[in-house]
């Protein structure tokens, strides 16, 4: 039984980036020194240590797939899992109609806890953090949210909450007067797609659904649980990592072809932050020779570990190989 299962969405089409996605999920874009999008999350998950990943994919997901399959099962299936299931294109499912979609496969992890992430935001986090403050607060569902000026929070689902942190209300993409933090004039806490659910709670919460052509969480399922109440919110500027970060609690929704150029400069402009050698959470991609190889060693000992090349050990990998890739 694994403690949480990381649900993973990466089935946007992207409309807003076109002509870049027009052959290929968002996630799936090239963003900087040869990472793809979808390495951030990837990146995040693997260095909090959750091991256990389902994938969901659906517009245009070759290319997503191939770069699963070459550079992250390897990794994630040493000590864990990463599969990926593809809906077919032509369905319209919203964030947790994808989720709700592949609920046998959830079931069978048994995990205790579902963290929902989306495939497409530009951002750190140590999501071993996000679970400690869930399981202090006892919490159904635990949703990560940044403060952002009044004026940009239209973009995003808005929250309202008390000292304790729990949410009183939740307003998705307002258009009107918007809610403003109460320590914090100027500025609105706003969601980052990122939930963890306890598992019971987000399959009575998908089964209770009322039917629709888009089930999705901002409009359908977090008000329904808001409502029932033990709901709070993790604050991401309470998330620390270790060294030095030289863009500290920097998150960017790229899905605008604007926002995704402005972040594309952000991180050419501090490669430190993204890798190096003194870099203690980099952005992985790629996996470098040395895990290729080493991976290519340990298949062979386990096809032929009676024979005389179990004498053969595969390279132990350097503390830090980000920077060389084949």
């Amino acid at each position: 039984m694994s403690t949480v299962l990381s649900v993973i969405l990466a089935g946007g089409a992207g409309k807003r980036l076109q002509p870049l996605t027009l052959k290929q999920a968002k996630p799936a874009l090239n963003f900087a020194y040869r990472r793809r999008i979808i390495d951030f999350v990837l990146s995040n998950l693997w260095h909090s240590g959750f091991q256990h990943l389902l994938v969901l994919t659906q517009y245009q997901p070759q290319r997503l797939h191939s770069h699963l399959l070459k550079h992250w099962q390897p990794r994630f299936n040493q000590h864990g899992s990463l599969r990926y299931c593809a809906a077919p294109g032509e369905l319209n499912l919203g964030t947790a109609g994808a989720v709700a979609r592949e609920l046998s496969q959830i079931r069978d992890y048994q995990a205790a806890h579902i963290a929902v992430l989306s495939a497409d935001h530009i951002y750190k986090m140590d999501y071993a953090q996000m679970l400690a403050f869930h399981q202090q607060h006892q919490a159904d569902v635990t949703v990560a949210a940044i403060a952002v000026p009044v004026a940009l929070a239209h973009q995003f689902g808005v929250f309202i909450v008390d000292a304790n942190q729990r949410i009183q209300g939740f307003i998705e993409k307002p258009q009107h007067q918007v809610p403003q933090m109460p320590n914090r004039p100027g500025f609105a806490l706003v969601s980052m797609g990122n939930y963890l659910f306890r598992t019971t709670v987000l399959e009575q919460a998908l089964n209770q659904a009322q039917p629709c052509i888009e089930l999705d969480f901002g409009h359908h399922i977090l008000p329904q649980l808001i409502s029932q109440g033990r709901c709070s919110v993790y604050d991401f500027s309470h998330n620390q990592l270790p060294g030095q970060q030289s863009l500290a609690h920097y998150w960017r929704d790229v899905g605008t072809l604007n926002s995704y150029f402005a972040s594309r400069l952000d991180i050419l402009s501090h490669p430190d932050w993204l890798q190096g050698e003194q870099q203690a959470w980099p952005i992985l991609g790629r996996r470098s020779c040395t895990e290729r190889l080493t991976h290519a060693g340990a298949m062979l000992l386990t096809k032929h570990r009676k024979s005389w090349l179990s004498a053969i050990r595969p390279l132990a990998p350097a503390q830090h190989q980000h920077q060389l890739y084949c």
